[in-house]
């Protein structure tokens, strides 16, 4: 189950990173003085722009499709529930024990405090995924699908477009609530916290258009 957790993470992260990585480089591209730079080495930040919007669109796909052979977010939710006994109070105990041969003295006080998961628990966040999980195996998918995953367009009008209609504060709200859903299956798995349905934004959001902006004035 662990396995299953993390990959979504990973999964999840990567894509919203690309976004926020995408979002900052169109930002700077407004800027002469960033711009200068870039122009020092057009081709390589052609193609870091090409490279984020490739992995973008295909992890967007890859997260809100249904494909049965295929990691998704309804992969993922179908294994929680199937596996719910792993997030019971005593596998979460199991759990903290590892490792030690005695029971730490701590240990009574914070199992009696955890929250026992249900199957609602996991349906009521992923309530909170669906709505956008429906655009997102839209639009989204099929400019994934049309453009970045199969080549079909090579050319920048065919490849504008596909990507027509599409906008990055749409896609920041689902990445969002994925990233939410995440969190809250990784507290309950870790920590036994009770889920919340108060989405809070990517955390890291300062950290990746720093990096961006480390990249192009280096």
């Amino acid at each position: 189950m662990k396995k299953v957790i993390e990959t979504l993470r990973a999964e999840t992260e990567s894509t919203i990173r690309a976004l926020h990585a995408l979002k900052q480089f169109v930002v700077l591209r407004g800027s002469k003085q960033h711009v200068k730079k870039m122009n020092e080495n057009v081709y390589f930040w052609l193609l870091f722009h090409s490279a984020l919007l490739t992995k973008l669109f295909v992890g967007l796909r890859r997260l809100f499709e249904t494909d049965r052979d295929t990691f998704n977010f309804q992969h993922a939710l179908n294994s929680f529930k199937a596996n719910i006994n792993e997030f019971m109070p005593a596998a979460l105990e199991r759990r903290k024990m590892e490792g030690k041969t005695k029971r730490p003295v701590w240990l009574k006080k914070y199992m009696a405090e955890i929250h026992t998961p249900s199957a609602a628990d996991f349906d009521s966040l992923a309530r909170l995924v669906r709505p956008h999980k429906k655009r997102m195996t839209g639009l989204y998918s099929t400019a994934a699908s049309k453009v970045f995953a199969h080549a079909v367009h090579t050319d920048k009008l065919a490849i504008d477009s596909a990507l027509a209609g599409t906008n990055f504060e749409e896609i920041e709200d689902a990445l969002n609530v994925l990233w939410h859903f995440y969190e809250q299956v990784w507290q309950m798995y870790e920590n036994g916290r009770k889920p919340s349905d108060v989405v809070v934004p990517y955390p890291y959001v300062k950290e990746v258009q720093e990096f961006v902006e480390r990249q192009i004035m280096a």
